[in-house]
C-alpha cells in the first residue's frame, strides 16, 4: 500500500477518538467570523447550513489560478478541472447551473455555467474572503443554488470607513505552471467616503505534468480498438492562460446608512487543452467583462436593516480557432436586483423578507454555436425567520420563482419553483451541538438543457438539449454534529438529496460531426453522503492537525451511476506557528473512481502531497508575508474525476511556488 495513504487513513480514523476528547471538555467561544452570503450575515456557527470561510493568509497560501482550484480543498468541494484557464466549484457532486458563483452576493453574470471551458469572470486574487456554502442556497439566491454556493468578497463596496489607509501588493510564480502574477489592493477614507482600488496580472505558459497526458485507462482501450494513443507527455499542450482583472469602489458611508458603487474590468485569455485541435496552436478562448455594482443600506431604529444590492454586466467571449480567427462569439447581458428587509417580529422571530429580479441575455454565434440565442428572467420573493428558544433555535425559510425562457425560433419556459427548508441547532453538551435540516427543493432547467444541439469542440462532445423537461424537484435531508472549544473543532454531517426528474448529461453511443453525442436526459436519482472535519492541537506549542474526509454517490433510480461523481477522498495536515514561522506538511488521498456512468472511464486513485514554510515579518505600518510551497512532491498522475477532460489532462506535476506579500495599515 502506498505510505501516504495509510497516513492519511490512520489521520482520518482518529477522527473518533478527538470528537470523543473534545465533547468532553468545556466550551470556549471560536474567533468569529462573519458570514455575509447567510440569510442574516451570521458566523459559522450561528445556522444549520454547512459553511466554510477561506481568507486571510490561509487564501493567500492556498491561492491558485481559478476559484475551482482554490476552493478544492474544502470538505465536499471539487473542481471541474479544466486547466488554469477555467475551472468551477463542484460541490457534493453538483456543478454547472446547480452551483451558483457571487460577487459580492450577487450572480457573477458571465458565460461560466454554460460549459466548463467557460471562465468563471473573478479572479480569487482580488477577494477578500471566500465564502462556500453547501447544500440548497435557493432561499437568498435563487434556484440556481440548488447546490450551494461560492461567494466571493472583494470589498469594493464597503461596509464601513477604513480607520487609516490600508493596503497590500503581491507576487508570486510558480514552476510548474511557470506562472507569474502581481496583485494589489488599497483602501483608504476621505471624509465620509470610502474607497478601494484593486488589480491583479497574471501569466501562466503550458503546464507540466509527470507523465502521458492521456490517462492509463483511456491509453488502453485505444489499444484494445486498435488505435494509437497519443504520446504526447510531460506538457499539456495549449494549456496557457493570461489574465488581467481590476475594480474601484467608493462608498458613502452616513451614521445609519452607505451608498456605494463598483466598477470593475476582467480580461482573460487561455488556451483550450485536451488535444480538441492542433497541438501546436490548439483552440484558445479570448473573454472580457465590463461590470458595474450598486449598493444601499439603510440601518432603522430596533435593529430592522434595509439592504439593496444591483450588478449590471456586458459579457462576451470568442472562441478562437488554431489560426486565431474568432470561431464562436457568447455574448451576455446581464442584470440583478435584490432588495431585502431584515426585521424583528413578535414571538422572538427574527428574519429577512426580499425579492430579487434577473434577467440575462445570451446571444451565440458561429459553427460551434451550440446554444440558440435566448432571454432568461426571473422574479422571485423570500422570506426567512429564526427564533432561539431556551435550549434550542430554529430556522424556516420560503422562496417562490418564477422563471421564462424566450427566444427566436425557440419554445419558450415559464414555469413556477418554490423552495422550502427547515433547520434546527440543538446543543446537546456544553461543546457539541447537534444540527439539522430538510428542504425542498425546486431548480428550473438552464437554456442549454433545454436548448443545446450541436458540438462542442472544446469538451470534445455533441450536445442535445430538449424543450420538454420539467422543473426539477427534489427534498434533503441532513444531520450533523459540531464540536468546539478553544482553538479545536470537529464537524460531522451527513446528508441524503432525492430527486424527481433529475437533469443530467449523458453519452448516447452515437456520433455527429466526429464528435461523441451526449444528450440531457431526466430521471430520478439520489445523492447521499458524508463529510468530516477536525482541527486539533496537539499540545506541544504551535502544533496542530487538521482532517478532513469526504464522500458522495450520484445514482440514477433505475439504476447506474450519475456521471462525474467525485471518490471517496480523505486528508489530513500537520501545521506549526510560532512566532514568525510557520510550516505545514499536507496529504490528501481520491480513491479509485469505478462508480462510473456509461460511456465514462474510471479514474485512478491518487495521492497530493504538499508542503510549505511561510515567514510573516512586521514592520512599522504593516507586514511582510513570504512563502514557498511544494505541491505534488510525489510527481502523481492525478486526475480529476469531475473534469470532462480528466482522462487527457492530469493536474499539474511536482511543482515549487514562492510568493511575496506586503500589507500595511491592517
Amino acid at each position: 500500500m502506498n505510505p501516504m495513504v495509510l497516513i492519511a487513513g490512520c489521520a482520518c480514523a482518529s477522527l473518533a477518538p478527538a470528537v470523543a476528547a473534545m465533547a468532553s471538555s468545556q466550551h470556549d467561544e471560536l474567533q468569529e467570523i462573519l458570514v455575509t452570503s447567510t440569510p442574516l450575515a451570521e458566523d459559522l456557527t450561528s445556522t444549520a447550513q454547512s459553511i466554510s470561510v477561506i481568507a486571510g493568509d490561509d487564501l493567500a497560501l492556498r491561492l491558485a489560478p481559478t476559484l475551482g482550484e482554490t476552493v478544492a480543498g474544502e470538505a465536499g468541494v471539487h473542481s471541474t478541472f479544466f486547466g488554469p484557464g477555467a475551472s468551477r466549484p463542484v460541490i457534493r457532486g453538483l456543478g454547472g447551473d446547480r452551483v451558483q458563483i457571487l460577487t459580492d452576493g450577487l450572480a457573477t453574470l458571465d458565460a461560466s455555467g454554460v460549459s466548463e471551458d467557460h471562465a468563471v469572470a473573478i479572479d480569487p486574487a482580488l477577494a477578500d474572503q471566500v465564502e462556500i456554502v453547501r447544500g440548497p442556497a435557493t432561499l437568498l439566491y435563487g434556484t440556481g443554488a440548488a447546490g450551494g454556493i461560492v461567494n466571493v468578497v472583494t470589498n469594493r463596496i464597503h461596509d464601513d470607513l477604513p480607520a487609516a489607509p490600508e493596503g497590500l501588493l503581491e507576487v508570486r510564480g510558480d514552476t510548474a505552471y511557470q506562472e507569474r502574477a502581481i496583485a494589489g489592493r488599497f483602501d483608504a477614507g476621505v471624509g465620509r467616503v470610502a474607497l478601494h482600488l484593486d488589480a491583479v496580472a497574471r501569466e501562466t505558459d503550458d503546464f507540466d505534468i509527470p507523465g502521458f497526458a492521456q490517462s492509463r485507462a483511456l491509453r488502453d482501450e485505444l489499444i484494445a480498438a486498435g488505435e494509437e494513443p497519443d504520446d504526447a507527455r510531460g506538457t499539456v499542450a495549449n494549456s496557457w492562460t493570461e489574465t488581467r482583472s481590476g475594480g474601484a469602489g467608493a462608498t458613502w458611508v452616513g451614521n445609519e446608512w452607505l451608498l456605494g458603487l463598483a466598477y470593475s474590468r476582467h480580461e482573460s485569455a487561455y488556451g483550450i487543452p485536451g488535444g480538441h485541435g492542433d497541438e501546436e496552436a490548439g483552440p484558445a478562448i479570448d473573454l472580457e467583462q465590463d461590470r458595474l455594482d450598486f449598493a444601499f443600506d439603510r440601518r432603522f431604529t430596533g435593529g430592522s436593516r434595509l439592504r439593496v444590492g444591483a450588478a449590471a454586466s456586458a459579457y462576451e467571449h470568442a472562441e478562437l480557432e488554431p489560426s486565431g480567427e474568432p470561431g464562436t462569439l457568447y455574448e451576455v447581458d446581464g442584470r440583478e436586483l435584490r432588495i431585502a428587509l431584515d426585521h424583528s417580529l413578535p414571538w422572538a422571530l427574527t428574519g429577512t423578507v426580499g425579492v430579487q429580479w434577473q434577467q440575462v441575455e445570451l446571444a451565440a454565434t458561429g459553427e460551434e454555436a451550440f446554444v440558440p440565442d435566448s432571454r432568461t428572467r426571473s422574479v422571485g420573493a423570500f422570506l426567512f425567520e429564526e427564533r432561539d428558544f431556551t435550549a434550542w433555535s430554529l430556522e424556516l425559510g420560503a422562496r417562490v420563482d418564477r422563471q421564462e425562457v424566450a427566444g427566436e425560433g425557440i419554445d419558450g419556459y415559464t414555469a413556477s419553483a418554490i423552495n422550502l427548508s427547515a433547520g434546527a441547532i440543538l446543543p446537546v453538551a456544553d461543546s457539541v451541538t447537534l444540527v439539522a435540516q430538510v428542504a425542498g427543493i425546486e431548480r428550473h432547467p438552464s437554456a442549454t438543457e433545454l436548448y443545446a444541439d450541436g458540438p462542442h469542440a472544446a469538451t470534445g462532445q455533441y450536445e442535445i438539449g430538449s424543450a420538454d423537461f420539467d422543473t426539477e424537484r427534489g427534498i434533503q435531508v441532513e444531520a450533523g454534529l459540531r464540536l468546539a472549544e478553544d482553538g479545536r473543532s470537529a464537524e460531522l454531517r451527513a446528508f441524503v438529496v432525492d430527486y424527481e426528474g433529475y437533469l443530467f448529461l449523458a453519452a448516447t453511443g452515437a456520433e455527429e460531426d466526429g464528435l461523441p453525442v451526449f444528450e440531457y436526459r431526466q430521471q430520478g436519482a439520489r445523492f447521499y453522503g458524508l463529510e468530516a472535519t477536525a482541527t486539533l492541537e496537539l499540545g506541544a506549542r504551535g502544533w496542530s492537525l487538521d482532517l478532513l474526509a469526504d464522500a458522495v454517490r450520484g445514482q440514477l433510480d433505475q439504476g447506474g451511476a450519475l456521471p462525474r461523481i467525485p471518490p471517496l477522498r480523505i486528508g489530513a495536515e500537520l501545521s506549526y506557528r510560532h512566532g514568525a514561522l510557520g510550516a505545514t506538511v499536507s496529504a490528501r488521498h481520491s480513491f479509485e473512481q469505478d462508480r462510473v456512468a456509461e460511456g465514462e472511464l474510471p479514474t485512478d486513485g491518487y495521492t497530493l502531497l504538499d508542503a510549505e514554510v511561510s515567514w510573516r515579518m512586521p514592520w512599522a505600518a504593516g507586514e511582510t508575508l513570504a512563502f514557498v510551497r511544494a505541491t505534488n512532491l510525489l510527481d502523481e498522475d492525478a486526475r480529476v474525476h469531475p473534469s470532462p477532460l480528466k482522462d487527457e489532462v492530469p493536474l499539474a506535476g511536482r511543482s515549487l511556488a514562492a510568493g511575496l506579500r506586503v500589507t500595511f495599515g491592517r
